[in-house]
C-alpha cells in the first residue's frame, strides 16, 4: 500500500534535509571536464552519478518501509534532491570564503568509528566498494561536511534559541526515543575452548565447566568461582559483566540469559569459543528516561536543527544570486527557478 501524499511529503522533507546536511558530499578530487553533471553552481559541477545515488537512497529507504513511490513522487524527490544539493554546494562555497577548514581530528575520529563497525579491514573495504566509494572520497566528503557544519555553528547556532516549552513538547511527542530497554545484570564464567584442540582436551574443558556448575548448585559463591576458574576477561571482577541489553550478546547466549530470573544460574552453554555459565544478579524493566536527564540533549539537538534550518533559508536567498545552470535529463522544474 502506498503512503498518503502527506506522509510521503513528511518523509521526503526529513530525508532530503538529512541529505543536505549529513550525507558525505563529493570530494574535491579533480574530475575530467567531460564528467556527466546535472547542474553547476558558480562553475562547480554536481555530478549525475552522485545525484542518482542520493535519489536511489531515498527510494530504497522508503521501499524498506514497504512504501514504494509513484512516478510523480519520484519526480518530486528528484526535484527536491537537486535543489538540496545546490544549496549544500552554496553553503560549502560560503564556508570556504569564510576561511573555514575541516576539523581533521574530528574527521579522523569519525572514520575510525566507522571502521570499528566492521570486524576487519577487508569487510570495511568491501563495504566501501559496494557503495562505489574509496576512502579518499569518504574522507573528502566528511571534510566537506565538517567545513559546512563549522560554518553553520559559527554563523547561525549562536543566534537561535530553544524554549523550555519546545523542549518539553519534543520530549512528550517523542517518548519512544527515550525508552531504556530492559536490562539484566549478569555474571559470567568462561572455560575457554579452541577449535584446534583434540577431542580429549575439549572433553576436559567441558568436564571442568560441569564441575563448576555442580559446585554452584551446592551453594558455592559464583564470584569466587569466577575469580578462581574463569578464563574470561571479567574474572578479576568476579565475572561481573554489569548491566546488558538485548543485542549485546550472541543470540544463543542472549536467549538463555534473558530467560533467567534474578538469582538463577544457567546450565552450561557451549559456543565456538568456550563453555559458559551465567548468573543473573538483577533485572531492570523497560523505562522512560526522566525529562531532567535528557533535557540538555534535547536542547542541543533542537538548537542544531534550528541552526540548520536558518542556514538552509540563507542558502535559498543566495540561490537567487548564484550562477546555477541545470542540465536537461532530469525533472528539475524547481531548480530552474531564479
Amino acid at each position: 500500500m502506498l503512503l498518503s501524499r502527506v506522509s510521503v511529503f513528511r518523509i521526503m522533507v526529513v530525508m532530503i534535509g538529512f541529505i543536505a546536511m549529513v550525507l558525505p558530499a563529493r570530494g574535491e578530487v579533480k574530475k575530467p571536464q567531460s564528467v556527466d553533471k546535472v547542474a553547476t553552481v558558480n562553475g562547480v559541477p554536481i555530478e549525475r552519478g552522485e545525484f542518482d545515488g542520493e535519489v536511489l537512497n531515498i527510494q530504497k529507504t522508503l521501499m524498506g518501509f514497504g512504501k514504494p513511490l509513484t512516478c510523480n513522487q519520484v519526480s518530486s524527490v528528484q526535484t527536491e534532491v537537486l535543489e538540496s544539493m545546490i544549496r549544500r554546494e552554496i553553503l560549502y562555497q560560503e564556508s570556504r570564503k569564510s576561511g573555514i577548514r575541516p576539523d581533521e581530528k574530528a574527521v579522523n575520529k569519525e572514520i575510525e568509528t566507522l571502521r570499528q563497525q566492521f570486524s576487519n579491514e577487508t569487510e570495511y573495504n568491501n563495504e566501501l566498494s559496494r557503495r562505489n566509494m574509496t576512502e579518499e572520497i569518504l574522507r573528502s566528503g566528511m571534510e566537506r561536511n565538517s567545513t559546512v557544519q563549522q560554518y553553520i555553528e559559527q554563523q547561525f547556532a549562536k543566534k537561535v534559541k530553544v524554549t523550555d516549552t519546545e523542549i518539553m513538547d519534543y520530549y512528550e511527542s517523542h517518548l519512544d526515543l527515550f525508552k531504556q530497554a530492559m536490562q539484566v545484570r549478569v555474571s559470567h564464567i568462561l572455560i575457554q575452548l579452541d577449535s584446534q584442540w583434540e577431542a580429549s582436551r575439549k572433553q576436559e574443558a567441558r568436564r571442568k565447566a560441569e564441575q563448576i556448575l555442580k559446585s554452584l548448585k551446592k551453594g558455592q559463591d559464583f564470584s569466587v568461582l569466577a575469580r578462581e576458574q574463569s578464563d574470561g576477561p571479567t574474572r578479576t571482577d568476579g565475572g561481573d559483566l554489569g548491566y546488558i541489553r538485548m543485542g549485546q550478546l550472541e543470540k544463543q547466549l542472549e536467549s538463555v540469559v534473558f530467560s533467567l530470573k534474578p538469582g538463577e544460574t544457567s546450565e552450561v552453554i557451549e559456543t565456538g569459543y568456550g563453555f559458559h555459565l551465567f548468573k543473573v544478579i538483577d533485572r531492570k524493566s523497560e523505562t522512560i528516561m526522566a525529562y531532567d536527564n535528557v533535557k540538555e540533549q534535547i536542547q542541543h539537538y533542537l538548537m542544531q536543527e534550528k541552526a540548520k534550518q536558518e542556514a538552509d533559508l540563507y542558502a535559498k536567498t543566495l540561490r537567487g544570486k548564484a550562477a546555477v545552470e541545470v542540465f536537461p535529463g532530469e525533472d528539475s522544474s524547481s531548480a530552474k527557478r531564479p
